[in-house]
């Protein structure tokens, strides 16, 4: 009677959980589809048929938002500047992770909870002292505007995942390396950087999809200036063009292709760093 019933809590908990991940799937694939599906209907089209697949692809939609509204532009200059940033991040992240884990620096604990607790301060906060410095350092408008705020916000969150990281690996075998004679810099970049695709994968994963959306930054740093990235283009571009929703799904379309690509390449370290080590206690 209890493997029954055990059996039949079982079923439900499957169920259920299956259940569950079925509605989040389609709450999170949806609006995607529904964008994608929207970025090959013209205006016209759009208003008489909201839901279905499109009678007419309009394929110029695409040069519309690149060309006609400069998404392209724009594209690029997010890439520059998240490349760039993410590359930052990457670099110096796994250099203060290494040291706070493997390198016995004083109040390591302490460290880390001051760079953590940085985190959980409201942008709104950091935004007008962040204007004033950028100010008067006359970087407003440029390159400069966006990536060092960008390093900046994304560095704690990066060194904490290299530090757990690096606390996983065995520490014979850095000992071993420096038995050999390596140095710090050699026990780093020939022993620890080929084991560290998941660590890297997770933490360029979630600093590229927060830099490629960032909007409140970037709209206020270039508000004077004619760059623009791709998400702030965007907001130009729907007042520019008002209810021409073919143009404006493609732009959007556009945002989420980089997104996607990197996310196909890194997909297996990610999952590595999100359920092993870069994330292990």
């Amino acid at each position: 009677m209890s493997t029954k019933i055990k059996r039949k809590v079982d079923i439900a908990e499957i169920t259920t959980s299956r259940t569950f991940l079925l509605v989040f799937i389609i709450l999170t694939v949806y609006p995607i589809l529904f964008v994608a599906l929207t970025s090959l209907k013209s205006t016209e089209e759009f208003y008489t048929n909201v839901w279905l697949w499109p009678k007419k692809f309009a394929w110029s939609n695409f040069p519309k938002a690149l060309i006609d509204a400069h998404i392209g532009a724009y594209f690029m200059t997010s890439l520059i500047v998240v490349a760039i940033s993410v590359a930052i991040i990457l670099l110096f992240g796994a250099m203060a992770g290494y040291a706070l884990a493997r390198l016995r620096v004083p109040f390591t604990g302490l460290i880390l909870f001051l760079l953590l607790s940085t985190t959980f301060l409201p942008s709104e906060m950091v935004i007008m002292p962040l204007y004033i410095m950028m100010s008067k350092m006359k970087l407003l408008g440029s390159y400069y505007s966006l990536i060092i705020p960008y390093v900046g916000w994304s560095l704690p969150m990066t060194i904490f995942i290299f530090h757990r990281f690096f606390k996983t690996l065995p520490i014979e075998l850095l000992e071993s390396a420096r038995m050999d004679g390596c140095t710090e810099a050699q026990t780093f970049t020939k022993i620890t950087a080929p084991l560290m695709m998941p660590a890297i994968a997770t933490c360029a994963i979630f600093s590229f999809v927060g830099l490629w959306g960032e909007l409140l930054w970037a709209s206020i740093s270039l508000s004077m200036s004619s760059l623009r990235t791709i998400p702030f283009g965007v907001i130009s571009f729907k007042s520019q063009f008002a209810t021409d929703w073919g143009p404006l799904s493609a732009s959007i379309t556009l945002i989420l292709i980089p997104l996607i690509i990197l996310f196909l390449f890194v997909q297996k370290y990610f999952v590595q760093g999100i359920t092993g080590g870069a994330v292990k206690g």
